[in-house]
């Protein structure tokens, strides 16, 4: 379960968020199971972060910062993650469908069991 104050502070925006984050070093958000769904949060800092069970479909994540974030079974279906730093995340179960990765860091995530399928009726990579 999210930490109510964890989420009131991501809700004033990104630059209070890295204030934050930046100011309090041992600060591990707690972010279970919160509804993002279609947020912008282009350049935050979710190091460490708790995200397991969020619905972050159709984000706005580029240039997110996600090491070693657990983003266990969270929603992230059209989200765009376009340089992301995934670096040791977890995203196991994670629904990743139509989920933009282009140029993002993937440096040992962990996608065990994730779904990274393409929509029905679209290419697939590999398809000619």
């Amino acid at each position: 379960m999210a930490n109510e104050e964890h989420l009131n502070i991501l809700r004033q925006g990104v630059t209070s968020w890295n204030v934050r984050r930046e100011a309090n070093p041992e600060f591990v958000p707690e972010l279970s199971g919160v509804d993002l769904h279609g947020r912008t949060l282009i350049g935050a800092n979710l190091s460490w972060a708790d995200l397991s069970g969020a619905d972050l479909r159709e984000a706005d994540l580029k240039r997110t910062c996600l090491h070693r974030a657990r983003l266990n079974v969270a929603h992230l279906q059209g989200a765009d993650l376009e340089r992301a730093d995934l670096q040791y995340a977890v995203l196991t179960g994670a629904h990743l469908t139509r989920t933009r990765l282009s140029r993002a860091d993937l440096f040992r995530a962990h996608f065990m069991g994730a779904d990274l399928s393409a929509e029905l009726g679209k290419k697939t990579w590999g398809q000619s």
